[in-house]
């Protein structure tokens, strides 16, 4: 207890006997970083559980005035704190007090991707996969956010259990997004005395002291995919120097040279991933979860080809059935479907078992083919489900998600023993682009009309109370 005193000036909470950081009450200390120590923390008002990271600006940033570093930690943590992705942990706090700066993140219970790496524990390729396409995913929505991480690394992604899966598959969360924004100067360029970062994932840019975009976490997650898959770094030296130099001027070895289980498409799209060249680099996070969608797509599809519910041509009923009665596929040819029913999907799912659960992340329009499927919707106590609809033969699910990989609104669950297909978007995308522009268009046509009613129905509300205060509606 008399080390966290000495540490920081922390306010005892004489009546509880317990060390407070504003709110906050400490438990026990978590770890100690670059930028300070991070404990674990109890919210007194919300009785949740959280994780308190505490920033030591004196020793992290000298030659900083220390003003403007502060200023651009609030303004970072607000950006990143506005984050909301199943597979980022998420911020939720941030201020001062008694000269101690803190701010307070999800507590997340689970095991660093590095333990993972270094107790070389045995996934399939297929797990791996999975995971690489969680946090690909949620680097990409960082991205399009205008947020950059700049520190990823196995440390920083913590593997938690998922309970909904079939098979208790591990969920990705990316964490300190806070702190790693802090690498940042206001012009988004290191100073060589100030590159921070952990050296083995740096980019080629980092290691420079040059600009820093998204394609820097492109290139620090191909680096560590490159260990995650092979469990070797793609760039081991004995000292930082020769560290620096075989980023900045060696081509490691394919993860197929080294490991030729490792599939060729998945090994080359890591080596794009840790192009030294920007221009030949994966332009996005997105790019590398796309050609991680195909490859697992393909061998799901070599999975599913015994089952009875695969055909060589869709049923003309089924197709039929289709165009009359969903707006989004009324203008599309037979033949057009059937390309669409041919590059899908098809699974089978057992009475009771989840499809997708509220919250998660998703990029599949489901299509009936036998059985039922019920939609349900947590309450806002968090304690019972609520029916939305129960869907039969034919109906679509999760059409949205098509446009939009944000968390699913509901939860899916097999009514009955049913067969699915499964329309995936990046595979849909890149094996028949004219279709999924189609597809796209039709579905932002039916977005648009949604808000146009939802608009009318607020206007009318104010013309209806023109005093009323429903600013949050909007």
């Amino acid at each position: 207890m008399c080390r966290v005193m000495m540490r920081f000036n922390l306010i005892r909470d004489t009546t509880l006997g317990a060390i407070n950081i504003g709110r906050y009450q400490i438990l026990h200390e978590l770890g100690q970083g670059a930028m300070g120590v991070v404990y674990k923390g109890r919210d007194s008002i919300i009785d949740r559980i959280v994780a308190i990271k505490t920033i030591r600006l004196g020793r992290a940033f000298q030659g900083m005035d220390e003003k403007d570093m502060l200023k651009l930690f609030y303004q970072e943590v607000r950006i990143a704190g506005n984050l909301s992705h199943p597979n980022i942990a998420t911020i939720y706090d941030a201020g001062e007090s008694v000269d101690t700066h803190y701010f307070v993140m999800e507590f997340v219970d689970g095991i660093p991707l590095k333990t993972i790496i270094q107790d070389k524990a045995a996934l399939p390729l297929i797990n791996k996969v999975k995971l690489l396409i969680q946090v690909a995913s949620a680097l990409n929505y960082a991205h399009l956010r205008g947020v950059i991480h700049r520190d990823i690394k196995p440390a920083n992604i913590m593997l938690v259990i998922s309970e909904h899966t079939k098979n208790k598959d591990y969920q990705a969360k990316i964490m300190d997004f806070g702190i790693a924004m802090l690498s940042s100067s206001k012009s988004a360029i290191h100073r060589a005395d100030r590159i921070l970062g952990t050296p083995s994932y740096m980019s080629p840019e980092q290691v420079t002291g040059g600009e820093l975009d998204r394609q820097t976490d492109v290139f620090s997650f191909g680096a560590m995919a490159y260990e995650f898959l092979t469990g070797r770094k793609p760039f081991p030296a004995a000292d930082l120097p020769s560290l620096f130099n075989k980023i900045k001027t060696e081509n490691p070895a394919s993860p197929h040279s080294l490991l030729p289980e490792i599939p060729l498409s998945i090994s080359n799209c890591v080596m794009k991933a840790i192009e030294k060249d920007k221009e030949k680099r994966l332009q996005s996070a997105g790019e590398f979860a796309d050609e991680m969608e195909i490859y697992l797509s393909r061998a799901e599809s070599q999975d599913t080809q015994k089952l009875a519910v695969t055909l060589a041509t869709a049923d003309r009923e089924f197709l039929l059935k289709l165009k009359k009665h969903y707006t989004f596929f009324a203008d599309f040819s037979l033949m057009e479907l059937n390309k669409i029913y041919n590059i899908s999907t098809k699974h089978v799912y057992k009475k009771d078992e989840d499809i997708f659960r509220e919250g998660s992340i998703g990029n599949k329009l489901y299509i009936i083919m036998n059985g039922r499927v019920k939609i349900t919707k947590m309450s806002p106590d968090n304690l019972t489900e609520t029916l939305l609809n129960k869907l039969k033969p034919g109906d679509c699910f999760g059409e949205m998600s098509l446009m939009d990989s944000s968390p699913r609104f509901a939860t899916a669950t097999a009514d009955s023993d049913c067969s699915l297909v499964a329309i995936n978007e990046a595979v849909l995308r890149t094996s028949e682009p004219k279709l999924c522009l189609k597809l796209y268009r039709n579905l932002a046509l039916i977005l648009s009309d949604r808000l146009r009613k939802s608009d009318e129905k607020v206007n009318a509300l104010l013309s209806k109370y023109p005093e009323a205060d429903i600013s949050h509606l909007t």
